[in-house]
């Protein structure tokens, strides 16, 4: 379930291909399943994921998770419970998912024919927030917080690459 929706002013595409350039793993776009999750070089709290219509399903961990979302091709997915009525995530959508409560990615076109969606997810220490130990104000500021110094820092990066 989503519990929390704001928008963080980024550069998602820029963002998004420097991101793939870091993957631990050689980027390789999703070819089969549902998700995949790549880990990052020299970012343990951010994961870079990517997917398609993903069937309703729990975690089964009574924590939060924090996405970022930077690309859904045609605005064609919605992550959701399977009954909340939600309009798709744009780029720079931030939403905070309830994973253990049902949640579901729904497509348009459920077969993914407009291509994967991506987002970053920040877990400290790799880990989702823990409802025993995190409330959903506290995510929601920190994760944004978070959300806006990878975006700056990202950008400053790329500012100064393109400059030498």
């Amino acid at each position: 379930m989503i519990l929390h929706t704001s928008h963080i002013p980024c550069p998602a595409t820029k963002l998004l291909d420097h991101l793939r350039s870091i993957t631990v793993q050689p980027y390789r776009p999703l070819s089969c399943g549902y998700t995949y999750s790549h880990e990052l070089r020299d970012l343990p709290d951010f994961r870079l994921i990517e997917g398609v219509a993903v069937p309703p399903h729990s975690d089964g961990i009574a924590a939060y998770r924090p996405i970022l979302m930077l690309h859904n091709p045609s605005n064609n997915y919605v992550i959701r419970n399977e009954h909340q009525a939600l309009e798709p995530q744009r780029k720079g959508t931030m939403i905070i998912l309830d994973i253990d409560s049902p949640h579901e990615v729904w497509g348009i076109d459920p077969l993914g024919g407009h291509g994967p969606w991506s987002g970053v997810v920040w877990e400290p220490g790799g880990q989702p927030c823990l409802k025993s130990k995190w409330d959903i104000e506290q995510v929601a500021e920190t994760s944004r917080s978070k959300f806006l110094a990878l975006c700056t820092t990202i950008q400053q990066e790329t500012n100064a690459t393109l400059d030498t």
